[in-house]
């Protein structure tokens, strides 16, 4: 005899995710809503903590055999108003840095410790054109004097 798996709809998902984030929500919690479900993905649901004000990423795993889903580790998100030509260059960035913003700090670190050498290295030139300039002046008024000299 064959064996038919139906896949949880999303709708499911919404609910189950949704029951296990507001726990209070009976009688004896008396209707409390915590979370407030925005979106959900193939495996977190972005979600709103009322109690807190903030966004969250609630990673959770769905077993298509039991029909069940079970919540795991929740991570504070932020949703931020970008304009269309803001977002494209977030992408662009976080495309560059594997599909993640978190890197960016670490180049950020790197290209200001670029630009520190850069500034220390433009010093020493400036320096060194200054050196120059004055044994330029000090070579012609040696040459002058030699001249002079000569004469």
């Amino acid at each position: 005899m064959s064996k038919i798996n139906f896949k949880i709809s999303d709708s499911q998902k919404f609910d189950a995710i949704w029951s296990l984030l507001n726990d209070s929500y009976t009688e004896e919690g008396e209707w409390v809503v915590t979370y407030g479900v925005c979106d959900i993905y193939d495996d977190y649901a972005l979600c709103y903590n009322y109690e807190a004000g903030t966004y969250e990423r609630v990673y959770y795993t769905k077993d298509d055999e039991t029909d069940t889903v079970e919540l795991g580790e929740r991570v504070k998100v932020f949703v931020i108003d970008v304009t269309e030509a803001e977002f494209t260059a977030l992408n662009a960035l976080r495309a560059i840095h594997g599909d993640t913003y978190e890197k960016v700090d670490e180049d950020m670190a790197a290209l200001q410790e670029m630009s520190a050498e850069f500034e220390e290295r433009g010093t020493k030139i400036e320096e060194l054109e200054a050196s120059v300039a004055t044994l330029t002046t000090e070579a012609e008024e040696v040459a002058a004097q030699f001249e002079a000299a000569k004469e």
